[in-house]
């Protein structure tokens, strides 16, 4: 049937670390930043709201809650390898796609086979909803560093929190503008190296 096999698959990513290549005092498994990011979201999302934009809330949950899935096949491949050059970042993509074809979608049947494979891929793209789970994505991953940081693992997650947000800086989004000027201030109010440097 294949639906059986893509519950089963989904499950991986309660046991799937991030950041595997680095020492983490907290390390968090896919699933565990699925969630953060679709919370981070719907924040943004809220936000935008207030600001005047019209979304579609639909289509941004089945951005946030399917973006990641596609590394219950792959592993969680680290993001300098991906967008390393834009080489890469299309050998990866096209990797992907074709590992989770085989692996996942091949055996399901339509119109669920249709359905999921618009779900797993392009999250991020040009619409409003895509650039909300862009920034979702990276603010969780910033979260991530904050974390490491007031624990006193400074290399490399100081380094790559400040990498991660010239990110957001380049968002034209007036909640991640929010998120930059309040939020996070907030989040860093007693983490004297981020404070002294930004």
């Amino acid at each position: 049937m294949g639906l059986d096999n893509y519950l089963l698959a989904v499950r991986k990513l309660n046991n799937m670390g991030r950041w595997s290549t680095e020492f983490m005092h907290l390390r968090t498994t896919v699933s565990e930043h699925s969630f953060f990011v679709a919370q981070i979201g719907q924040m943004l999302a809220l936000i935008e709201e207030e600001n005047g934009q019209q979304l579609n809330w639909e289509k941004l949950f089945k951005k946030l809650l399917n973006h990641d899935v596609v590394e219950a096949i792959t592993g969680d491949i680290i993001s300098t390898v991906k967008h390393q050059n834009q080489q890469m970042g299309d050998l990866v993509s096209l990797l992907e796609k074709e590992v989770v074809e085989e692996n996942l979608l091949d055996r399901m049947e339509e119109p669920y086979k249709s359905v999921y494979r618009e779900l797993l891929f392009d999250g991020k793209d040009h619409s409003l909803e895509g650039k909300i789970l862009q920034a979702a994505d990276n603010i969780d991953a910033l979260m991530e560093c904050i974390g490491e940081i007031k624990l006193q693992n400074f290399d490399p997650f100081t380094e790559k929190y400040f990498s991660i947000l010239a990110r957001l800086e380049l968002s034209e989004l007036v909640s991640v503008k929010y998120f930059r000027s309040v939020i996070l201030q907030e989040l860093i109010t007693d983490c004297q190296i981020l404070n002294n440097k930004n």
